[in-house]
Formats: structure tokens, sequence, C-alpha cells
């Protein structure tokens, strides 16, 4: 099944530990509503409709509607396309923190007998502050080749629970660089003649909601200190070149808190009579229609507060040059013919010499996954 939330329960004097929920549908149960996102005052708030599907259970389901957020006043806030759709963004950053909030749903087909979908009214959150972020690294790269990510939050209001994610960007480069190139409007070899090769550099994007959310709550109620929340390998190619980290803290409701806190017991469990059944973890979204439909998923109202950081010259190369990746070889020795077209020239080598190629994706960066959008903010003049 898909996960649906992936949750860090952490405490100040525990390390915490991942838990995977996923709602427990079985053949003959109605489909679930999934919601996820959050309002966030002072940012883009973005939603994401799906649905467990009810005979297999194996997989989560877009599901396509509208979506917006109501303050206590009547003012709405919508997505710029009116057109339906199963993710949204909502600008909500001129809207008030002193008005309460909730969103509302409605679905271009419903799934039971329910159309219309509402959230509980929630107050604003007030945004907690990123006292540190930082990392450590070991210079025994065989003992720890690790770099350790770690952060420390702390609120003068709200409840003492913490919610926190972030983005990642990393910029890396291919194998090799090469040299030489075939045109192939001309079926000609010609050389780069001492300038970067276009897709030598790229750029990856990812961010925490591919992994899970994350969310703390410190012993004191005020404070989170030298929490560990990311290990990066430095073998890897986020560690290559430059790397980049954005993340985002809020403070949630006790009452979220308890909501993610019975996923997390319920994902522990081991089938006790005595823990609760995933459909009877109630969130806070409801059917305008069926008080009773279960719905997945809490929408909270908060302030965001955000701190970056750049990582750099850490990475582990490997042993050789090219050990990652076949190394170059003759056009002609290679395993599997290639075209000119297919590869790129290596070395150019003399006459009397058969010339050196490799694998487009041993000198094309896109090829491991890159792309060449580079953000406008990026302080390296990488190309």
């Amino acid at each position: 099944m898909k996960k649906i939330l992936t949750l860090v329960i952490a405490a100040m004097s525990a390390v915490g530990c991942v838990y995977e929920f996923t709602p427990d549908i079985r053949p003959g149960d109605t489909k679930g509503l999934v919601v996820e996102g959050d309002i966030l005052i002072g940012d883009v708030s973005t939603f994401t409709l799906s649905c467990i599907e009810s005979l297999s259970g194996e997989e989560s389901a877009p599901v396509r509607g509208w979506v917006w957020i109501e303050d206590d006043s009547g003012k709405e806030y919508h997505p710029d396309s009116s057109d339906p759709s199963n993710t949204f963004d909502i600008d909500m950053r001129s809207a008030s923190p002193d008005r309460q909030y909730r969103l509302r749903i409605r679905l271009a087909s419903p799934l039971t007998g329910s159309t219309f979908y509402s959230s509980e009214w929630r107050e604003v959150q007030k945004a907690p502050v990123i006292d540190d972020l930082s990392y450590t690294w070991d210079d025994d790269i065989y003992a720890d080749p690790y770099t350790h990510l770690w952060l420390s939050l702390s609120s003068t209001e709200g409840s003492g629970c913490f919610r926190w994610d972030y983005e990642e960007i990393w910029e890396f480069h291919a194998e090799f660089m090469a040299e030489y190139y075939y045109d192939t409007a001309t079926q000609r070899v010609r050389s780069y003649e001492g300038r970067i090769p276009p897709l030598y550099y790229c750029w990856s994007y990812d961010n925490s909601h591919q992994a899970g959310l994350a969310i703390a709550k410190s012993t004191g109620g005020e404070r989170i200190s030298g929490y560990k929340f990311l290990d990066i390998d430095r073998r890897e190619l986020r560690m290559q070149t430059l790397y980049f980290i954005k993340l985002q803290a809020r403070n949630i409701s006790e009452e979220c808190y308890e909501y993610l806190h019975s996923i997390e017991v319920n994902s522990t469990s081991t089938g006790s009579l005595t823990q609760p059944d995933p459909s009877q973890i109630i969130g806070n979204i409801f059917s305008d229609d069926d008080p009773l439909e279960v719905v997945y998923g809490y929408i909270e109202a908060s302030r965001v507060s955000e701190k970056s950081m750049y990582i750099s010259d850490l990475f582990i190369p490997p042993a050789e040059p090219g050990g990652n990746l076949p190394p170059p070889v003759t056009l002609s020795g290679m395993l599997t013919p290639l075209s000119p077209a297919e590869a790129y020239m290596y070395d150019l080598r003399p006459k009397d010499s058969p010339d050196i190629w490799v694998n487009k994706k041993c000198v094309e960066c896109t090829a491991l996954g890159g792309t060449k959008i580079k953000p406008a903010f990026w302080p390296t003049p990488s190309e």
C-alpha cells in the first residue's frame, strides 16, 4: 500500500524512530479519501487529493476535484486554476494570522455518497525559532562516511509540538568530461575546444515529502536541541559538488500531535486488541454529507520559519576515476556496439591508434537523473 504518512516522533532524551502508517483497507471496504497538506499562513499551501482503492488495497489513486481555504470572516482563497485537479497550490502570503481557517473540498466524482468535505476550523499556530541548522562529519571516512544534519528548535508559545520538512538541491557532474562530440547535422566529430560540455553539470531536486513528514515533541514543551534529522552518504552525488537544503519548521497543536502519535502507536503495535484500528484514527476532515465517513488526514494552520545552508567539499570520490561507470573503450570494443550518435569521443588519438569513446551515460549528467534547470539563486557559475 502507499505510504500515507511517515512520522518521526522524537524526544530530547531519546533517539527518534521512523514509523510507517498505511490505512488498513480490506476487500469490501469503501474507498477512503486521503487529504495531504497544511494551511501555511505567509506562504504557498499545497494540497493533494487521493484515495485508497477498496478492492486491491495496493495503490493510492488520484482524486480530481477542487479545494479552497476559507477564513472565519467568509474570505476565500482559491488556486489560480479553476479546473479540477488532484494537486493544488493556494497563495496564502497575504492571509492574516489573526483569523481562523479551514479547508473546503468538492470532488468531481464522489467516492462514496459524499461530494463536499470540510476540515475543522483552526487557529494559526505561531512560527517557532530555528535556533540552529548545522552539519558534522568524521574525518575517518572508514568509520563514518556520512554527513550528519542537525537542528534545534524553540518556541515561547504553543504546545511544544514541532513539525518540519525540507527541500534539497544539489549540483553534480558527469563521470567523464568529453573532449569531442559527434555532430549529427554534419556527421563529423567536433572538438569542444576547451569549453565545458553542455551536459557535464546538472542539478537535482528532492524534498522530505517523498520520504515522509517529520514531527517532534520536546520533553520540556519548549525546545528541541541538537536533533539529528538527516544522514547523507558522502559517496552520493548529493555531496559531489554543492549541496543546498532549506528547512521549514512550524508549531502544531496538541490535537495534531495526538493524531500523528496515534498513527505511530498503531504502526508499532503487534496486533494487540488494545491498539486502535487504523480506520478508527480520526483526523479533522469530515464529509459534509456523512459525518461517519472515514477521511485520512489532518489539516493544521501554521506560520512557518525557514533556514537554509550549503555544504561542499565533503564528497568521497571513487578510488579510481570512472570507478562507478564503464571505462572508456574504442568504439569497436564496446560490448554493445553503438553508433557515433550514441557515444561521445573521450580522447582523439593519432591516426595509427583507435580513438577512445565512452557511452553517453558516462558523460551526460542527465543520464544520472539530473536536469539542466539551474536555480536562479545558485552561487556557482556552472552551466
